[in-house]
């Protein structure tokens, strides 16, 4: 089996849960005959590299090869190149069996587009996503605003990760059980199967090997079970206990409320018990020093208040550690109370104390018992070579179904989808090529070209003529007027909204396309949004990335138009979509009431939602915006725009009701819609640069990319607040 890991992390590169589960699921793998290759991003390489590391490919590539980060935020970037490399070995090599990605950060999320969308390249792999930390889930513990973009979008990515894989495996029924409670999973195909873990360091039991230390060792968050875990000593130790806490762990994780470090909040929040020696802060230390600096320790607490089956926990139990575990994480489905650990809930604080007793009053022939229980059970039930007999079923089982393209989109919220009526009268397989045009002679030629010359083969081009009166504009009517594939229809001006409606309702397609007389689409467009738009019936139209030209040369990377986001703001180019002409006449028709024109297009596409529809993204540059200092868009004033978005939130109120909480949260998060179109952007970031554009967008790529850089902008951000 040829099979495709994609990770954010992978040792030695990188530390961390997902590198190790990353490193051992390889192992396991390449062990058992199967050829082995693992993707991962890395600013250290100028543009990729193919490695063999034990018996393993190891392919890194710069999260920067494509240029992608000029126009994608930080981590959408990322996902982006991961989908780029994967295509560029794909047409080097043909396609792997298998695709394993991690759903933290979605980085399979526009690979998974592109599979979905019907790209030929990837169409048929089938993409396994393995759950290990989803951000949506922990930014609530860790008490991050998540719907502070690109938060927000992040989560996104990883709700769809979830919804559009063809498997999902759980290390836990703990996680999918706290996932379920947050959004509607509607992908029936998840396994539960444990991450697969291997002990490096033999262990003794032939003697008493501990000290009188109590260990928290981990990443300091709140999610973690930090706060909880200090409150719980502050109160043992005000009662007189005198036992030390010791915590092991990275300080440098921002804990905002506070805008502190974590480090620097348990020192500022706890002086009192450091200064006498009760707690103990020790820094992050390296992997391979973990047996020598814990080996000693008489108990390690784990104290999640959300987790996965974090790797803690096997490492601790490969030590004969005893452990003190919360309920409140995977790890609980794996210690068995009083038999190889003890196990508290969070929910009754007095458990944690009464646990803790018991702990600590363990004779050494009982402290011998449950490590041996440990070592049996950590050796036996998750080794390699058990985890992989779980696996390679499900993975068999995978391969051997039949791939086919289900009928419906996996789309992050399923919605009550009220199907258009029948009795629209259409020519099946057609494309009808609507164009307002009004006075826009200048540009005809360049625009009815690129339609003409689309890839797509039956199609009508309806020229709606809302009554032009310069010269050159009727010229070139006329000389449009033989053509076979084009019909014009000419009336007195009513402006745009009435000009499309006029266009669709005389047309005669299946499908139906809006360009403005002005722009131009790329010669796959069209092509590309029929084939998503016959592969499922829950897709009423098309989108795709908007290229600017003359007056500027921006990308537009337009994102997935599903509430609440496309409620907030407008996220796709409603200019030019591509519809199932029956989705639009009845749903989606240009209000002809709207106080000013420039967002009928917007309007239509909320309108659409609004009944159930959807539409997709075709993530690639296919339609290009001509930027006119005397456009229309340009005109509109940002009280006209308050007054659109008035508008249209109090048509269609009831759907707006359904969001109310949520676009409330994004306004608080990221100020008004008007000003925002890339959810992917790290808005509040580029706020405290003193310099926009490009730089800004690649300075703070480059400090994401690096721990160290990380922790000298934040001391220097620190220093200029104050």
């Amino acid at each position: 089996m040829n099979y495709w890991l994609l990770t954010s992390e992978y040792p030695p590169f990188f530390g961390g849960g997902i590198s190790t589960y990353c490193y051992n699921t390889a192992m396991m793998l390449a062990e058992n005959g199967h050829s082995i290759s693992v993707f991962i991003n890395d600013p250290a390489v100028s543009d990729f590299t193919a490695e063999p590391r034990e018996g393993v490919r190891v392919i890194r590539f710069n999260p920067y090869r494509t240029k992608s980060s000029y126009f994608l935020g930080h981590t959408t970037n990322i996902s982006y190149e991961f989908s780029q490399i994967v295509k560029l070995f794909i047409e080097k090599e043909g396609p792997p069996d298998i695709i394993e990605a991690q759903e933290y950060l979605g980085i399979a999320y526009y690979l998974l587009q592109y599979k979905h969308l019907m790209y030929d390249w990837c169409k048929d792999i089938p993409v396994v996503i393995t759950m290990h930390s989803p951000s949506f889930l922990y930014m609530e513990y860790n008490q991050v605003p998540m719907y502070k973009y690109p938060n927000y979008w992040i989560c996104e990515m990883e709700r769809f990760c979830l919804q559009a894989a063809s498997f999902i495996i759980s290390p836990s029924k703990y996680m999918l059980d706290e996932l379920r409670k947050r959004f509607l999973l509607t992908n029936e195909n998840v396994e539960i199967i444990p991450n697969p873990f291997r002990s490096k360091r033999p262990v003794s039991l032939s003697s008493d090997t501990h000290n009188s230390e109590i260990i928290f060792y981990g990443k300091l968050t709140p999610q973690k079970g930090a706060f909880k875990l200090l409150y719980y000593f502050k109160h043992l130790w005000e009662n007189g206990f005198t036992r030390p806490l010791t915590i092991i762990g990275g300080q440098d994780i921002v804990y905002q409320p506070e805008d502190l470090t974590m480090g620097d909040w348990i020192r500022k929040n706890f002086k009192k018990y450091t200064s006498k020696g009760y707690l103990k802060i020790e820094g992050r230390i390296k992997p391979s020093q973990i047996g020598d600096r814990i080996q000693q320790a008489e108990i390690v607490i784990v104290p999640s208040m959300n987790d996965n089956l974090p790797y803690v926990v096997f490492e601790m139990m490969a030590l004969g550690k005893v452990l003190l575990v919360s309920k409140q994480g995977g790890h609980s489905e794996v210690i068995e109370n009083n038999i190889d650990g003890f196990v508290f809930d969070h929910e009754n604080p007095d458990t944690f104390y009464q646990q803790l007793k018991k702990t600590l009053s363990l004779t050494t022939e009982e402290r011998k018992i449950i490590a041996a229980n440990t070592l049996k059970k950590v050796n036996s039930q998750y080794s390699l070579e058990a985890i992989y007999q779980k696996k390679i079923k499900l993975l068999e089982t995978i391969l051997s179904e039949k791939s086919t393209t289900p009928k419906e989109f996996p789309f992050i919220r399923p919605s009550l989808r009220q199907e258009p009526a029948n009795n629209i009268p259409i020519k099946k397989g057609l494309l009808s090529v609507v164009v307002p045009y009004y006075n826009m002679g200048k540009y005809a030629d360049e625009t009815l070209q690129s339609i003409l010359q689309s890839d797509f083969p039956d199609k009508e081009i309806i020229i709606v003529n809302d009554g032009s009166n310069d010269e050159l504009s009727l010229r070139k009517l006329e000389e449009y007027k033989n053509n076979a594939q084009v019909k014009i229809i000419s009336g007195p001006n009513k402006g745009l909204a009435h000009t499309r409606n006029i266009g669709a309702e005389n047309a005669s397609g299946e499908f139906l396309a809006f360009l403005d007389a002005d722009d131009t689409i790329e010669i796959s467009y069209y092509s590309s949004a029929i084939r998503a738009l016959n592969a499922y019936n829950n897709i009423d139209f098309v989108a795709c990335w908007t290229q600017y030209f003359e007056g500027s040369d921006k990308i537009w990377p337009t994102f997935l138009p599903e509430p609440p986001i496309i409620l907030y703001h407008n996220t796709v180019n409603s200019s030019a979509l591509v519809y199932k002409r029956k989705s639009f006449l009845e749903y989606g028709k240009n209000d002809k009431q709207m106080a000013f024109q420039g967002w009928e297009d917007y309007e239509s596409v909320v309108s659409i939602l609004s009944k159930g529809g959807h539409g997709v993204v075709l993530p690639e540059v296919l339609f290009h915006y001509r930027v006119r200092t005397d456009s229309m868009i340009r005109s509109i004033s940002v009280t006209k725009k308050l007054l659109l978005y008035q508008y249209i939130s109090n048509k269609h109120k009831h759907f707006y009701a359904t969001f109310a909480s949520e676009i409330f949260n994004l306004l608080n998060a990221n100020g008004p819609g008007i000003l925002l179109d890339n959810p992917s952007l790290d808005y509040y970031l580029a706020e405290k640069l003193p310099f926009r554009g490009k730089i800004s967008t690649k300075i703070i790529s480059v400090i994401k990319q690096n721990s160290f850089m990380k922790a000298i902008a934040y001391k220097i951000y620190r220093l200029v607040k104050k």
